[in-house]
């Protein structure tokens, strides 16, 4: 593979994570009290495996001089960094909620900001309730200065194009603040136990229901400025529009409440490179743009991607332009990194 570099600023990961302890230590009897185990998908010899994955990447979740050097490896400049998926709580009562997003967007923000050129702290909300969600989110912009958010698929079963969450995504699409759409898990586990099927398949065929119902409830069509970002490549969907797009041009209901094409609007959507191979991410630059493909990598997870720049590089016919977008220049545009 030939590693590629941006020639006109920094690198910028878009996908990254790192766990809040003080939020750990708060939720931890009462994520076990509602059965809440960060560890507990799949089947015993998956679970076995996360714990030692989760010993293994403890010093990269939790030592800024561990990370840095991974970084510095990858040839990664700056990180847009999120906390851990299991810590969203969308489970938790509304009080508790609002309260450890609070404690997970300060802690972060204090945590990174000792490096402020390496790190871009993503916030976290309690979409469990919209009021709160959207308080949480003024407060995250507007006084401790984070430029975008994560959130996962749903919301405890609860689609995130849910009619409640309405006020949510025009707040969101005030304030330009760019959304990470990251997976959690799986809703129907039952047929994901072994294999780790939960992550290698669930996590790409969630982000695909998630991406799908954005745009056929209609959230798309009612904000259309939102700066979404779909990780793992954006699942499923980018792969198989063309499918939505003969339903809706076949079938009444496919198009109820979708005026336009649904490809349409997901070509609004950005994707990260999280994909492995060459070939699936060069159909994606060729199918939505260059200028919506972000480098990620979900560090420092095993399904991660450890060597980003030698996976771009391997894609045939990339010019610099292309490289100079997709390393970094997209996030710097979204995110509104000046250097």
């Amino acid at each position: 593979m030939t590693t590629v570099r941006r020639d006109d600023g920094p690198v910028v990961d878009i996908h990254c994570h790192r766990e809040c302890g003080p939020a750990a230590e708060l939720m931890r009897d009462a994520a076990r009290a509602a059965g809440k185990v960060a560890l507990g998908h799949g089947d015993a010899v998956t679970r076995a495996v996360n714990e030692r994955q989760l010993a293994t990447i403890r010093p990269k979740m939790d030592l800024l001089d561990v990370r840095l050097a991974d970084m510095d490896r990858m040839g990664v400049d700056i990180q847009a960094v999120a906390v851990a998926v299991y810590q969203f709580y969308y489970w938790a009562d509304p009080e508790l909620g609002a309260k450890v997003a609070r404690i997970v967007n300060e802690e972060l923000v204090e945590a990174t900001s000792a490096h402020p050129d390496r790190f871009l702290p993503l916030g976290t909300v309690p979409l469990q309730d919209t009021e709160a969600a959207v308080t949480e989110l003024r407060y995250l912009v507007t006084e401790l200065g984070m430029r975008g958010i994560e959130i996962g698929t749903h919301v405890e079963g609860e689609e995130i194009s849910a009619e409640r969450l309405d006020p949510f995504w025009a707040e969101v699409a005030r304030l330009g603040a760019v959304v990470v759409i990251h997976t959690q898990g799986h809703t129907h586990p039952q047929r994901l136990q072994g294999h780790n099927f939960v992550n290698i398949i669930g996590h790409a065929f969630e982000a695909t229901l998630a991406t799908a119902h954005l745009i056929f409830d209609g959230v798309l069509e009612r904000h259309p400025d939102l700066k979404l970002v779909v990780v793992h490549g954006g699942g499923y969907l980018p792969a198989y529009a063309g499918r939505i797009d003969h339903g809706w041009r076949a079938r009444d209901d496919v198009r109820q409440g979708v005026p336009e094409l649904p490809s349409s609007y997901l070509r609004k959507f950005y994707f990260d490179t999280m994909v492995f191979e060459p070939d699936q991410l060069r159909y994606l630059v060729d199918k939505y743009g260059a200028d919506h493909v972000l480098l990620g990598t979900d560090y420092p997870y095993d399904m991660g991607e450890g060597d980003p720049l030698a996976l771009i590089g391997a894609m045939p016919g990339l010019d610099q332009r292309q490289v100079d977008l997709i390393t970094g220049g997209n996030a710097a545009r979204l995110l509104g990194v000046v250097r």
